[in-house]
């Protein structure tokens, strides 16, 4: 067992040392499985940093490269997590990332995602819109997304092609995004426009565990 992931799960013992101890025990081994799991599941990723875990199974395609950080979470409880690339694709999910149930992540040219990224259920980030609107045989050229650091994302969004997602922004529940949100933004609506400002004096990131 390396001396990081002992570290890791020390810190963890410290934080739900007040759980009853049948609670700690499910809780510790739900972990310890997860962390287990993930080295099944992510067998076709480019490349997984440590303690990366995944809870259910994720549908990974990965025709291009695809790179997961350290300590990343995918969660498919109820839908299965969907990560893709075409054959030219490249997508990088960053350090600290949860991304939860039914998101569906798909790139033909680049996706990246930074740290400590928050992505709620049944969210889609996509990088080309697959058809065009009058060729439908025809594939426009997709355009880079960038999500940038301590971003959270609310379920059922939506991250179109093209668009850079600036640190700290919150997209609310149900937004299409298909122009940039400014860093430490709430955007919201369809499509999504700023409805309010997060103080950076004020902002604490998050740290790995």
């Amino acid at each position: 067992m390396s001396a990081s992931l002992v570290s890791t799960l020390a810190a963890k013992a410290e934080r739900d040392r007040d759980l009853p101890l049948h609670a700690f025990v499910m809780k510790a081994g739900s972990y310890a499985h997860s962390l287990v799991a993930a080295r099944l599941h992510l067998h076709a990723v480019t490349s997984v940093g440590p303690h990366a875990r995944t809870v259910g199974r994720p549908r990974i395609e990965n025709l291009g490269i695809l790179r997961i950080g350290s300590h990343v979470l995918l969660r498919s409880t109820q839908v299965a997590v969907e990560l893709c690339t075409g054959p030219r694709g490249i997508l990088t999910i960053g350090d600290g990332v949860r991304i939860n149930t039914g998101t569906s992540i798909a790139a033909e040219r680049r996706i990246s995602i930074g740290d400590h990224v928050r992505i709620g259920p049944f969210v889609n980030i996509v990088d080309t819109d697959f058809h065009d609107l009058h060729d439908r045989a025809k594939r426009p050229l997709p355009r880079e997304v960038v999500i940038e650091d301590h971003v959270w994302i609310g379920a059922r969004a939506s991250i179109l092609r093209g668009v850079r997602v600036g640190r700290g922004a919150v997209i609310a529940v149900g937004a299409v995004v298909n122009r940039d949100v400014e860093p430490f933004t709430v955007v919201g609506g369809v499509p999504a426009k700023p409805i309010a400002k997060i103080d950076p004096a004020r902002f604490r990131p998050e740290r790995l565990s």
